[in-house]
């Protein structure tokens, strides 16, 4: 039956057609009546665009109902026509990227050669849509203070939003409940994310100089729209017109105007340019049109780091200073000495006893430079480094009209995005921030729109996106293992450690090439209006790519806990670096993976019916089927595994499976092709005045599968995970013996499995061979009223329930709790064979979230408009997604327990309130006051922009630094126990101590801690970003502004979260903050 379905629905989505262009247009609608309102068939509707002069025909149905789709978005002229009586012309009529805009006609008796003129406007009211969003004007795009001049920063505008984290290429953004990685970003109508084979995310935010405007749908879209559970977010690029237009311009910021950052000594360098050009205009007047533009960033961004680095003592073994953040003095045991540690005589490692491995280690760490925050060491370096970015972004469009009945679009966006991160580290291979990236992504897009008749519309869409990575560390290729004395691995670059407590050393992968990747994507669409049903129908095909050379760890990782050095059982024992200087290694990895080639595709299928049931009532009726299919490999290079196979080397559950091989067929996972959801909303103006609206809809939204990692080639690699059986009382291997030798094995039922009482040297990973694609349940109640010509007051409530959602990756070879005992417990562990397997993010997450907003809205009129949203909402989720403002994300606990991981989702912001204007003041040439003269150039032509944003913090959770369920539970952490409140009142908290560290203690050995992943909230923010813009103006056509911009203005810290692990120096310490004021400057010329 399942293979029937996806059959079927593959069918209707080759024979299919749909939308009006994914959202990249606007549409109009209306009824066309004499006086006294009755219905005028046959009347003779004409729009032109006033920019560029193209128009479109077309005529009132049997009903006197007319609709006119697939109006690129801008200002229009509109006339009706009809024997009998007076041309009606409405100009101005502004046509609004996604939106249908209703107008209805009252034709007045008298001669078709007289005309009734009537001046347009922007629409206000949503009524014919029970989609809740918001729409951002061009005005709002290029006048704001946009920290990074890109579209993108704009969705932090609205209600119901929460910015995960900033980025000039991928923001991150959770949206009325969605997911971080679960919205469909969208550029003139194709997809602009990579949903396929990575984690999902813009791959594209154009700079503002090159969008026309935006449009965010955060609930109730219709079956239109698809792959998302967390929005939609839609920009159209611009496009030449009749007359010729341009732009030069350059943004410039420098330190020397700068604030110094909460925690540096210095200011962080900072050398800041953004310069280009845009120009549209005319190839063949009314007929063919370009537009160009290209821009520049040359960034030298100063990062400012404040780290916890090894003092001169402990790096000679020395602890005998070595405290708690109390004072107590922390003892450390020699793990030489057997079960009954002794301890190190006066707290210090003799040097004959120091590992040479480890030495060679130390000189690499950074000397400290500041007096340390608390009595336990914390924050003891602050230093300053340089993020260089050289960006490159093209946009190029051509739009031929060839007649009424075919248009032809062409769009080509390229990112050229390469990076260098500079070292904070004296020794840069070190440093674990540094790094070299190279990121290029083009898009090709190619429109055709064909008019078979004026009621019957198709449109076809084709996006060729192809892109490729790089990443590199710093001096990757110095043959660092082999200077250090580290033996066992055959990388080049400097080796990851980790010394809990303490700054890593090296970078987290040794060196990424991903080339080829694809996303691409196609459409093909029909529009059929019939009396009083407006019918979408089409469907969509997606193709993703991703080839990958990937050095994980080739140069190895170490992990060094204080339980190598501890009294096991006895708190404040245990030092990682004391652990580190005595060879006893926690934790060692090593993986370099063979090529792997991977693609995967997206097909979708759906109609809409949008069906004006009265003239006050519409009603929105659509389904849409979709589905991800499993991804394949070129060469079969992945694997999977069978939880329930008798493993031969163990005679225990357990194996590992090949695609290809055995049986097994060339996908690891099943597919999932039974993904329907139904779509209903309607829209009611319950009075008669036309100034209020009701809208409600419901429907049932897929998001995109989140496949994790290409890490799943088992067999196909170099790959060894070597861990202690015991939490620290026997080390996997002594650091100065180096790795144990890996070979790789005959793939096949054996593969990774030792037999019983031998040390495990494997640690699989799988995708469940059952995933299933996750949903939402989303729902809204709105009401909007117009207050005025151009203002509008909106209340909503959005719902959204989530199920089946992508989790963080989970350790499924726990052991039961039932069976724990001290010692050495791998035997006891489901796949005893293994080290860690892991469930890379498996589907079985469920949210809740529920929010009210509260919106009040002025377009641009007078000079003014203004956007105000409060959203009050809570968040719930019982699975971190990896896309959170806050630190909720805490893997999962105790496997048997999954309720107990129900809690606040880190993206729980309880109260948000956004402000953001554009004021003009009314003085100047073409304002209302003062138009000409010496003070008009002096005092007019000034421009003034605000975003203000009031936000709650985020929740944290706490954690311990030794994790007392050991080889019980690994990977994840031991959450603390609460003993009282931890929160402090807000006058209570500092820098030093931001929550009670009193208030929570370590649960002990083979304990669950009972404190939940959200069990406090983080630092808020209060932030004010201003502009102020100076324009001058001679002659028609030409324009120079000075733009003065400041981000922070008042440079309040807004702080990071505090340490979260209990027995860490930085506990309860603030180690960062935001970026202090920023200064921006440009100069545009325009014409």
């Amino acid at each position: 039956m399942k293979n029937l379905t996806s059959r079927i629905c593959a069918l209707a989505v080759v024979c299919a057609a749909s939308v009006f262009g994914q959202g990249s247009t606007g549409s109009i609608t209306g009824i066309v009546s004499d006086a006294s309102s009755a219905r005028l068939p046959g009347a003779a509707i004409e729009v032109r665009n006033l920019e560029t002069g193209v128009a479109i025909s077309a005529s009132a149905n049997e009903a006197g109902e007319y609709t006119v789709p697939l109006l690129q978005p801008g200002r229009y002229q509109l006339t009706a026509r009809m024997d009998g009586f007076r041309t009606y012309s409405q100009t101005g009529l502004v046509i609004e990227l996604g939106r249908v805009t209703r107008l209805d006609i009252a034709l007045e008796l008298g001669q078709v050669s007289e005309t009734v003129e009537v001046v347009g406007s922007a629409p206000l009211l949503e009524s014919e849509s029970s989609t809740v969003g918001q729409f951002i004007e061009n005005k709002t795009v290029t006048d704001m203070p946009l920290n990074g001049r890109r579209a993108g920063e704009l969705v932090a505008l609205m209600g119901n939003a929460v910015t995960i984290s900033k980025g000039v290429i991928r923001p991150r953004i959770s949206v009325a409940g969605g997911r971080g990685d679960q919205q469909q970003w969208m550029i003139d109508g194709v997809n602009a994310s990579n949903v396929g084979l990575e984690n999902p995310q813009a791959l594209f935010n154009p700079p503002v100089e090159a969008v026309q405007e935006m449009r965010v749908q955060q609930n109730g879209y219709s079956a239109e729209f698809g792959n998302s559970s967390g929005g939609v977010i839609t920009i159209s690029t611009r496009s030449g017109t009749n007359d010729l237009h341009g732009a030069l311009y350059e943004f410039v910021r420098n330190e020397k105007v700068d604030a110094r950052n909460f925690f540096a000594a210095d200011k962080a360098p900072l050398r800041w340019n953004v310069f280009g050009f845009a120009v549209g205009g005319p190839i063949i007047k009314n007929k063919t049109f370009f537009f160009v533009h290209n821009e520049w960033q040359k960034q030298r961004i100063g990062v400012t780091q404040t780290l916890t680095v090894p003092t001169a003592l402990q790096r000679a073994g020395d602890f005998s200073g070595t405290t708690n953040a109390a004072g107590a003095l922390t003892r450390i045991f020699d793990p030489y000495s057997g079960t009954t540690r002794t301890q190190y005589a006066n707290n210090v490692i003799p040097a004959s006893q120091l590992d040479p491995v480890a030495v060679n280690l130390m000189a690499f760490y950074p000397e400290p430079n500041r007096a340390a925050s608390n009595l336990a060491g914390a924050n003891n370096f602050v230093g300053n480094r340089t993020n260089a970015l050289n960006l490159s972004t093209l946009t190029l469009k051509i739009d031929h009209v060839f007649s009424q009945k075919d248009r032809f679009t062409f769009r080509h966006i390229l990112h050229d995005f390469p990076t260098n991160n500079t070292a904070v580290f004296a020794r840069p291979e070190a440093d674990p921030s540094g790094n070299t990236s190279d990121r290029r992504a083009f898009s090709y897009l190619f429109t055709e729109m064909h008019n078979f008749a004026p009621t019957v519309i198709n449109e076809v869409r084709a996006n060729i996106q192809p892109r490729r990575f790089t990443t590199f560390p710093l001096d990757y290729d110095a043959g660092w293992p082999q200077q250090l004395g580290l033996q066992g691995v055959t990388g080049t670059a400097f080796p990851r450690v980790n010394a809990s407590g303490f700054t890593a050393l090296g970078a987290t992968n040794h060196g990424r090439i991903q080339q080829p990747i694809w996303d691409h994507h196609f459409v093909d669409s029909l529009s059929w209006f019939k009396g009083a049903h407006s019918v979408k129908m089409g469907g969509e095909f997606r193709y993703s790519r991703n080839a990958e050379d990937f050095n994980q760890w080739e140069s190895g990782v170490l992990t060094f806990q204080p339980q190598g050095t501890n009294l096991p059982g006895t708190g404040n024992t245990g030092n990682a670096l004391a652990s580190m200087l005595a060879g006893w290694v926690h934790r060692g990895q090593v993986r370099k993976l063979d090529r792997v080639d991977r693609h995967a595709s997206y097909y979708a299928a759906f109609v809409q019916d949008d069906w004006k049931v009265r003239s006050n009532f519409t009603l929105n009726l659509g389904l849409r089927w979709e589905t991800h299919t499993p991804r394949v490999d070129a060469n079969n290079r992945q694997n999977g595994f069978d939880p329930t196979a008798t493993n031969p080397v163990c005679d225990c559950p357990g194996v590992i499976t090949f695609a290809g091989l055995d049986g097994q067929g060339r996908t690891i996972y099943d597919g999932d092709y039974n993904n329907f959801g139904p779509r209903v909303g309607l829209a009611w103006q319950p009075f008669g005045h036309n100034k209020t609206v009701v809208r409600s809809g419901y429907g049932i939204f897929f998001g995109p599968p989140v496949p994790g990692s290409n890490n799943m080639a088992a067999g196909f690699s170099i790959d060894g995970d070597f861990l202690t059986p015991d939490n620290g009382r026997t080390a996997p291997f002594l650091l100065q013996n180096g790795f144990p030798s890996v070979a790789r094995a005959d793939l096949g039922p054996a593969f990774g499995a030792v037999a019983p009482g031998e040390s495990p040297i494997f640690s699989p990973q799988f995708i469940d061979k059952n995933r299933q694609l996750g949903y939402s349940q989303m729902w809204n109640l709105s009401i909007q009223h117009t207050l005025g010509a151009s203002t509008i007051f909106e209340a909503s409530y959005l719902g959204n329930v989530g199920h089946k959602l992508p989790g963080p990756s989970i350790a499924v070879n726990q052991v039961d709790p039932s069976l724990w005992r001290s010692g050495n417990m791998q035997a006891l562990r489901p796949f005893p064979q293994f080290n860690a397997v892991t469930s890379v993010a498996p589907m079985w997450g469920n949210s809740s979230y529920h929010g009210l907003n509260l919106k009040l809205e002025k377009r641009f009129s007078h000079g003014l408009n203004f956007l105000a949203n409060y959203t009050y909402a809570k968040f719930i989720d019982d699975t971190y997604s990896g896309q959170e403002a806050g630190e909720s994300d805490l893997a999962m606990q105790n496997l048997y327990d999954r309720a107990a991981e129900k809690a606040l989702s880190g993206n729980d912001v309880r109260n948000r309130l956004v402000w953001s204007s554009v004021y003009e003041i009314p003085l100047g040439k073409g304002r209302a006051m003062l138009n000409q003269g010496p003070l008009a150039m002096i005092l007019g032509g000034w421009n003034f922009g605000t975003i203000v944003t009031l936000q709650q913090g985020s929740p944290m959770g706490l954690t311990t630094q030794t994790n007392g369920l050991g080889s019980a539970f690994t990977p994840g952490p031991q959450r603390v126990n609460v003993l009282r409140d931890p929160a402090l009142p807000s006058g209570e908290q500092t820098v030093e101590r931001f929550f009670d560290t009193d208030a929570v203690a370590a649960p002990g050995t083979l304990v669950f801690g009972n404190s939940s992943r959200a069990l406090l909230t983080g630092p808020g923010i209060i932030n004010f970003d201003v502009s102020m813009l100076k324009n001058h103006s001679w002659g028609e056509r030409y324009n120079v502004q000075f733009r003065f911009e400041a981000f922070n203005f008042f440079n309040r810290a807004n702080f990071n979260e505090p340490g979260r692990a209990l027995g860490a120096p930085t506990f309860g310490v603030i180690s960062s903050a935001a970026d202090p004021r920023s200064l921006q400057f440009g100069l545009k010329f325009a014409f």
